[in-house]
């Protein structure tokens, strides 16, 4: 950024990244006042002024405590951009409409409109922008979730403040008038929270989070703009910043109207009777008698010390709270060139892999090239699992997107939920985290609206007020699982058959089991409720969350008990660009079982197996009856084992249920670089893909679902 073009807002958001110790960027903050303030007016000129010379000390190593010091640039800083607007807003008449200032005295909020991007405008900056603020919006909206349930976490409120400071600067630089007035107005509105004026809690935390959404609209405005779509201020704008200006109008307290700090009214105190602005007894004085007020409006209420005077003890008090510890160093990287290198890395896989198998490295004549491949194949998956760790990113952000969530929705059922995150660190492939984020919101609007109840409820029911909603993720045998559980109703099994009767889903619920019934919530149109809400109950919500896991050749399962809650279980591989699979050999053809599937393998005794209606073969593998699919058949493959006594039945998933696949043999378990089929081939049913394998033969990677849904479609079921 040229020093020449900072503006008073790009030096504010620079001013919030400078260390005490940083010179060169002190000597361009200093150079850059210098010059804004030769032809600004006076009101401007003084507070740069002052600035510039406790920059000088600093930068002279005169400053006894540069960190406080730092925090009083700032401020003067915001006083002159306070200022510079003062100043604008009486200018207004000479600028037009378009241009027209928030007037903060007067009755109109109005902020300028504009339906293109600025002329000047840098594309390239306008998309580093973009994504930085979507980084900071992120991050801000995790520290209101714990601003609003701990309002007395500094930190939390110093993230917020920081998040919309930068992008208010930023946005300025950039010409982005909206994004920047709503920032400022939020800024504000948030200083007044960090100075313990008010609390952020119940309306006050309700139009921080207004706030932070209508900073995500305008985002995505000037990300569609610059697509050529024009730029169409959202609605609501204008009343937001309005209210951000003077919030009390709009009587938004929290529950028990308290606006005091929850500090020790003397630790503001103790900082001015030790800087010598006043007297000891004067401050105690001035704190028992208060009464409602904030501790340092009492103060120069009192005429005890001036509003300069405690802004400042206020500001030093802020700089003793430490500051977060360094972020760790990173570099971005455009996607597409990353999806590339992960393309190139596979192919080095399969070549390698094409190398080790050829028949001249294993006739064992060549021990000394053997060796070396062997050494490269090492190299290779070395490289292959740091690749995929780069694109492993942690669910953090999904979880605290539904935590958003979870807040939004039982604020509008007017329930207590609490909810607890439990592995927001677990790491999955960014491609994926995108894709489980429609399945998750489904999960928890179904556990919010179906299963907790309301507080009364809960209450006749011996159950406690607050519902407990509980998302959990973690690793387990090469897959990622994300558990949704609650303590709410549960599934009604008796509920579940009657409207399954009624939609014509089955005849009768008699001899059903337990995974059957509850596989049929999972049908397009299925719901169980007799209102919809405008939450759910239309029953489009858990097909969409079979078919979108199933998509990500994952699966769902569910256990739940009536009276006590439910539990959703989605387990998904950790990526779709590497299959853990199980290479199976039926007939002449090998086929790739994916092993996040398979539960286990047997040869089955001849008296397990029977024969069911002469329609299907079944198999009592533990005292549980499950049906047997005949691979060959389903794909017409010839010279395959027919007698399951000598072959192997491999227990798959199936949903809720399991079913037996017969094979000749399982050969081996490997990593596979999974690849569609292709538009010439398009879908086929029970397979979703298809990897060349060490001798560059391709094996087709099965689907158990759809194996499952192909053979129950088969009128001859594998009946030999």
């Amino acid at each position: 950024m040229n020093q020449e073009k900072l503006t008073l807002n790009d030096i504010a958001a620079l001013i919030v990244q400078i260390e005490p110790n940083d010179l060169a960027d002190l000597g361009r903050v200093r150079s850059a006042l210098s010059i804004i303030s030769e032809s600004s007016p006076a009101s401007v000129q003084k507070p740069i002024a002052e600035a510039v010379k406790k920059i000088d000390q600093m930068t002279e190593g005169k400053a006894s405590d540069p960190s406080a010091l730092l925090v009083d640039i700032g401020a003067l800083i915001e006083e002159a951009i306070d200022a510079m607007e003062k100043f604008s807003e009486e200018e207004a008449s000479f600028l037009g409409p378009d241009l027209e200032r928030v007037q903060i005295d007067g009755p109109s909020h109005k902020v300028g409109r504009s339906n293109t991007l600025p002329s000047e405008a840098d594309p390239t900056l306008l998309g580093e922008f973009i994504t930085e603020s979507q980084d900071l919006i992120a991050s801000a909206e995790v520290a209101l979730l714990e601003l609003e349930n701990n309002p007395d976490n500094t930190e939390a409120v110093n993230t917020v403040f920081r998040a919309f400071h930068t992008i208010k600067g930023t946005s300025a630089f950039l010409g982005l008038d909206q994004i920047s007035e709503l920032s400022h107005r939020a800024e504000s509105f948030l200083s007044r929270v960090r100075d313990k004026e008010i609390r952020c809690t119940r309306g006050y935390a309700d139009l921080a989070f207004r706030s932070v959404d209508m900073l995500k609209d305008l985002i995505k405005i000037v990300q569609d703009a610059l697509g050529g779509e024009p730029m169409v201020a959202p609605d609501g704008l204008d009343d937001l910043i309005a209210l951000l200006v003077e919030p009390e109008v709009a009587d938004i307290f929290d529950e028990v109207g308290e606006t005091e700090p929850a500090e020790t009214p003397l630790r503001l105190g103790d900082i001015l009777v030790a800087q010598g602005k006043a007297d000891r007894e004067e401050i105690e004085g001035a704190a028992i008698d208060r009464g409602d007020q904030p501790i340092g409006l009492a103060i120069v209420r009192s005429g005890t010390a001036s509003l300069t005077e405690v802004g400042r003890a206020l500001r030093k008090q802020r700089s003793m709270v430490g500051t977060p510890p360094a972020a760790e160093s990173s570099v971005r990287v455009r996607t597409d060139r990353l999806d590339h290198l992960i393309e190139i890395v596979g192919e080095l896989v399969i070549g390698h892999s094409m190398v080790a198998q050829d028949k001249t490295i294993n006739s064992g004549n060549y021990l000394e090239l053997q060796r070396k491949v062997n050494h490269t194949g090492k190299i290779v998956r070395q490289v292959q699992d740091l690749c995929m760790s780069i694109r492993m990113v942690p669910l953090k952000a999904t979880v605290y997107r539904v935590a958003r969530l979870v807040r939004d929705l039982a604020r509008r059922r007017e329930i207590m939920i609490n909810f607890i995150p439990v592995g927001e660190d677990t790491e999955i492939d960014r491609n994926m985290v995108d894709l489980i984020n429609d399945p998750l919101v489904h999960l928890i609007r179904n556990a919010v609206d179906h299963g907790i109840e309301p507080p009364a409820e809960r209450e006749r029911n011996g159950k406690p007020r607050e519902g407990t909603l509980l998302l959990k993720a973690f690793h387990s045998g090469g897959n990622v699982v994300v558990e949704i559980s609650d303590d709410g109703r549960g599934l009604d099994r008796g509920k579940i058959i009657e409207k399954a009767i009624a939609k014509g889903l089955i005849q009768s619920g008699k001899g059903m089991s337990d995974g059957e019934i509850v596989d049929l919530i999972f049908q397009p149109g299925f719901s169980t409720v007799d209102k919809v809400t405008d939450i759910s109950g239309r029953g489009v919500g858990l097909d969409v969350v079979k078919k979108a896991v199933e998509t990500l050749r994952g699966r769902v399962d569910v256990s739940s008990e009536f009276g006590k809650g439910s539990t959703f279980s989605v387990c998904l591989p950790l990526t779709m660009a590497i299959t853990d699979g199980m290479l199976v050999k039926v007939g002449n053809q090998r086929y790739i079982l994916p092993t996040i599937n398979i539960d286990m393998s047997f040869r089955p005794d001849a008296e397990a197996l029977s024969t069911v209606a002469g329609r299907g073969e079944t198999v009592i593998f533990k005292g549980k009856i499950m049906p047997i699919f005949r691979l060959h058949r389903l794909f017409e493959i010839e010279k395959a084992v027919e007698d399951p006594t000598r072959g192997l039945l491999v227990i798959i998933g199936d949903g809720n249920q399991r079913c037996a696949l017969l094979v000749d043999e399982l050969v081996e378990q490997q990593q596979v670089v999974a690849k569609s089929l292709g538009d010439g081939i398009g879908k086929v049913q029970g397979i979703s893909g298809g990897a060349i394998l060490g001798d560059g033969r391709v094996g087709l990677i099965l689907d158990p679902q759809g194996i499952a849904t192909l053979a129950r479609q088969t009128s001859d079921m594998g009946v030999p």
